[in-house]
């Protein structure tokens, strides 16, 4: 008999947190439609609810999210073929459970002071870290686009 964890928190309606022992994801959406993003892809999840009905489709494929298994060359017939091809690194951005733990703690921390002062600078600090973190995967995401064409 195997263990299980999983544990669902609710951020806003519509937006949950699922915690298991394989990692965290993010489900947005309503009953019966969400799309739920993770380290294992984006899934759309259909059903209807109360019946026990549902569906869940994978929206990207499969090898979009992985790093490269290996560095090994590739065998070709003709060396010079290897060598004039570069492969560009995938760079992923997982929600580690690190930070969830922190922005939980620090969002406590926050809140047990009851000063708009103290709760207002917790969550500039926060938006401001996620959206350096966006705009950082944009421009590793141009950038690696160029790079290929």
């Amino acid at each position: 008999m195997a263990l299980r964890f999983r544990r669902r928190i609710k951020i806003l309606p519509g937006v949950h947190l699922n915690i298991s022992r394989s990692g965290i994801s993010t489900s947005i959406g309503v009953r019966g439609a969400s799309v739920t993003l993770g380290k294992n892809g984006r899934y759309l999840n259909t059903g209807l609810p109360g019946t026990g009905i549902s569906m869940r489709t994978r929206l990207d494929s499969p090898t979009a999210n992985r790093p490269m298994a290996s560095s090994a060359p590739e065998l070709t017939s003709a060396p010079e073929i290897a060598t004039t091809q570069s492969v560009q690194p995938i760079h992923t951005q997982y929600l580690h459970w690190w930070k969830v733990l922190l922005f939980i703690a620090t969002m406590i921390a926050a809140g047990a002071t009851k000063s708009n002062v103290v709760i207002g600078v917790f969550w500039f600090g926060w938006f401001g870290y996620w959206l350096v973190l966006f705009v950082r995967l944009v421009y590793r995401n141009a950038n690696t686009k160029s790079a290929l064409n």
